[in-house]
């Protein structure tokens, strides 16, 4: 009888999950400032992406500006990157174009399993999918995704200079960072939680 019940009550739950406005607000809000600002510091450093047919054509003739923004240990560039974060598997860009999209077909799968009661988590995969959207959508547009903020810190290793990145990698390292604490958080309930015999 109990199962009858518990069944329903974990099928509501998933469901909440599937609804939550959390999730679609921060996918939504990370993909359009992700957009919005790799347009906007490409156009304000006068390159655009779309007119370079090979990468080698973007770095011989695309500009390498840089502007400062915070003193000298922040400042905007403009950067393709073929891969992944920090040009990961970037000699592989017809693989890549299979792994961002199930990338996001990990997401959802990640989202129909998740407690509607967690709503770090949800507001957590919405970053995420947010910011795969972003990249994908810049893999397909052009020869790369669009990279331009750099962090230089002198005396910090891997930051002289950290490898440049957008809006898009920033949302999905912390969404990721916080779903595993929200995971191991719940693991940690689940495991304190005495079972009923």
């Amino acid at each position: 009888m109990e199962d009858a019940v518990a069944a329903p009550a974990a099928a509501q739950s998933t469901g909440t999950a599937w609804r939550s406005k959390l999730f679609w607000v921060a996918a939504a809000l990370i993909l359009v400032v992700d957009l919005w600002s790799k347009q906007r510091v490409f156009d304000w450093l006068g390159v655009d992406p779309s007119k370079y047919s090979t990468m080698q054509e973007f770095w011989n003739q695309a500009p390498r500006e840089k502007k400062f923004i915070a003193g000298t240990w922040l400042r905007f560039v403009t950067m393709l990157n073929p891969g992944m974060m920090w040009g990961a598997f970037q000699d592989h860009p017809a693989l890549l174009r299979v792994l961002r999209p199930a990338a996001v077909l990990v997401i959802f799968f990640l989202l129909s399993s998740l407690p509607a009661r967690q709503w770090g988590s949800r507001l957590a995969l919405g970053a995420i999918l947010g910011g795969a959207l972003g990249n994908i959508w810049d893999s397909f547009r052009y020869l790369g995704v669009r990279d331009f903020i750099e962090v230089h810190l002198d005396g910090v290793p891997l930051c002289q200079p950290f490898p440049s990145f957008n809006v898009a990698d920033a949302a999905i390292c912390v969404g990721v960072a916080v779903l595993a604490l929200g995971m191991m958080r719940s693991g940690k309930h689940d495991a304190a939680t005495p079972k009923a015999s």
